[in-house]
């Protein structure tokens, strides 16, 4: 079948400029911010993304001509020279220092077809409308600007080699590209030729599994689209950044749940006759581990018990619908309810709190419930199983600047063209 990962032309912001290029995701932005953001910086990726916001656009967002305006947005920075590629395919080592973690992995593409045939795992559920939106986008503007995540299990083939090859080369030269943002992460980058430096390209060769911790619907969507497209070059392949799976830092996802109708002592007395709860007792210790969910109110706070899992498969989370938010609040697809809110979580144990608190101060129907993070252990066996975990699960960082790594497939867009 051929190898997994692959090499290939990367396009970037140059040095100079790539402070000011890359970006958070759109998403994480709130109006003002965005807004600011656009105001102030002409550099911005998310002036790329976002061309409704300095052009009268008619063509509404999500649709074929605005994604169109995208790559019109694109192909301008590429005039500017503010997007630049390599001359050939080769790979990144990219090392992301924040005040908490330092990740240091492999920027690559991933055969498609190999990846199909079980060489990535997957642990998550799509939906269709999303991965339809996803794969129009992406027909339609040519690139992937954001890789996927993906772990490498502890023990694989030539894991020793790959570690000492990566280490080696970043303690061997400066980065070609290091930056800071504001958000106090550091991002170094350096650029591999396998014509010139193939130890990396050797290393890589053995990795034929690995488990994607996050961009399901990037994957699905691609796979999609390289069926619809089979005779363009490149769509066979997305872009990924390769970590180990020890390094990750998985954080707890919470959930928001609205239109409780504040019967408190009803509901925590359903919970108690559950029969695998152990107890339902006042919370005076926020340190928590698998089996504990929190309950943060208005009126209070309760840590539910649940008995020891003597399988290491139950999830914290799957166990949270299945037993409260579907039986007891009617939540049959927890993944579009407007009821269910997901609040993701923080290294900060002090914020992550205050970040909770605040979504319910004021609002008496609304109800916390905070989930202890996920192991990368849960994750790997729920994936190698076949099986997947509940919707929003996991908060797993590393997070990627869009606009750092670009890879561009032969699509390009076309008049006519309807997605």
């Amino acid at each position: 079948m051929g190898r997994l990962v692959k090499p290939f032309r990367l396009v970037q912001p140059p040095r100079h400029l790539a402070h000011l290029v890359a970006s958070r995701s759109y998403l994480s932005y709130n109006i003002n911010e965005l807004q600011d953001k656009l105001d102030r910086n002409p550099y911005s990726y998310l002036q790329v993304i976002n061309p409704d916001a300095t052009n009268n656009l008619e063509a509404k967002r999500g649709t074929v001509d605005f994604f169109r305006e995208v790559r019109k947005g694109y192909d301008k920075f590429l005039e500017k020279g503010w997007f630049e590629g390599t001359d050939g395919a080769g790979y990144a080592v990219y090392r992301q220092t924040t005040p908490e973690a330092t990740y240091i992995g492999v920027i690559a593409v991933l055969d498609l077809v190999n990846c199909e045939n079980g060489g990535l795992l997957t642990h998550e559920l799509t939906i269709e409308r999303r991965e339809e939106l996803f794969a129009t986008y992406m027909q339609t503007v040519g690139f992937n600007s954001e890789p996927i995540l993906c772990a490498r299990n502890s023990g694989h083939s030539g894991e020793e080699e790959l570690d000492r090859c990566i280490s080696g080369l970043i303690s061997s030269r400066e980065a070609d590209c290091d930056f800071s943002t504001t958000d106090k992460i550091r991002h170094s980058v350096w650029w591999v030729n396998p014509e010139i430096e193939n130890e990396l390209e050797n290393a890589l060769g053995p990795l034929d599994k690995l488990y994607l911790a996050d961009g399901h619907h990037r994957l699905a969507s691609s796979i999609k689209m390289m069926h619809r497209h089979p005779n363009e070059p490149g769509v066979d392949r997305i872009l990924a950044f390769i970590v180990p799976a020890r390094d990750l830092s998985i954080l707890g996802y919470h959930r928001e749940l609205r239109g409780f109708d504040g019967d408190l002592d009803g509901l925590l007395n359903k919970i108690k006759q559950i029969e695998t709860v152990n107890s339902v007792e006042p919370l005076d210790n926020r340190d928590s581990c698998s089996g504990h969910v929190d309950i943060i109110t208005n009126q209070g706070e309760w840590r539910i018990v649940l008995e020891k899992d003597t399988t290491s498969t139950r999830i914290d989370a799957g166990w949270l619908g299945d037993n409260i938010l579907k039986p007891i609040f009617n939540i049959e697809d927890p993944r579009n309810s407007p009821n269910l809110k997901y609040i993701s979580g923080s290294h900060d144990k002090t914020k992550n709190y205050s970040n909770l608190k605040s979504a319910i101060e004021g609002h008496s129907d609304r109800i916390i419930f905070s989930l202890h993070p996920v192991h990368i252990d849960s994750i790997i066996k729920v994936s190698d199983a076949g099986k997947t975990l509940p919707p929003k699960s996991t908060w797993v960082e590393p997070k990627l600047r869009s606009g750092l790594f670009v890879y561009e497939f032969g699509m390009q867009p076309q008049e006519g063209q309807d997605g």
